[in-house]
């Protein structure tokens, strides 16, 4: 490239960066968005210390303002039982959905009313005492996503694919956590 050629490149680099950043001064965060930032630091806060595990990760899904969507992810120190997985994931998605649906504020931004399991994405990624990822046959994680709980089983062989899942939806695992604590 010619001095002249590195000039332009370099001047439309500062124009197009001035356009991206008054596109951002100009994004008004929606008022529903403090609402959720405040559910999900409330929840994940009471459910780390419940089950002793560490957040990792939030999300929301509000496409167009409408929220249809709320995540919390965690690190546990495992293994855990597929019995002792449930309830944690269980628990965790109760939580979610009693704290979303007693918060008055929020409602009119949901798609809907009650908020629900389908609503709701939990993921515990489960990790040894030294911080090691957790092989077969152990689960490596395990989430509820869209009304269903799943069981994730990694191989040492070939850590970076689920070598088996396996699934119930979220009413059953909740049939059954709501049985184990009635005996």
């Amino acid at each position: 490239m010619n001095k002249i050629q590195v000039s332009i490149c370099i001047i439309l680099m500062f124009i197009l960066s001035g356009c991206v950043l008054s596109l951002l001064d100009s994004y008004e965060e929606p008022e529903q968005a403090k609402f959720l930032g405040d559910i999900l630091n409330n929840v994940s806060k009471k459910l780390q210390k419940k089950y002793t595990m560490r957040t990792i990760g939030t999300g929301i899904g509000m496409p167009d303002g409408v929220v249809t969507m709320l995540a919390l992810s965690f690190e546990k120190t495992g293994p855990l039982t597929q019995e002792e997985g449930r309830a944690i994931i269980v628990g965790c998605v109760e939580e979610m959905i009693q704290t979303v649906n007693k918060n008055e504020k929020i409602r009119p931004y949901l798609e809907n009313y009650p908020f629900t399991s389908n609503n709701v994405e939990i993921r515990l990624f489960l990790k040894t005492k030294e911080g090691n990822k957790i092989y077969e046959p152990d689960y490596g994680v395990i989430s509820e996503i869209d009304g269903s709980v799943n069981y994730k089983y990694k191989s040492s062989e070939n850590p970076k694919k689920y070598s088996k899942i396996e699934e119930e939806k979220f009413e059953e695992a909740l049939k059954m956590v709501q049985n184990k604590s009635k005996k």
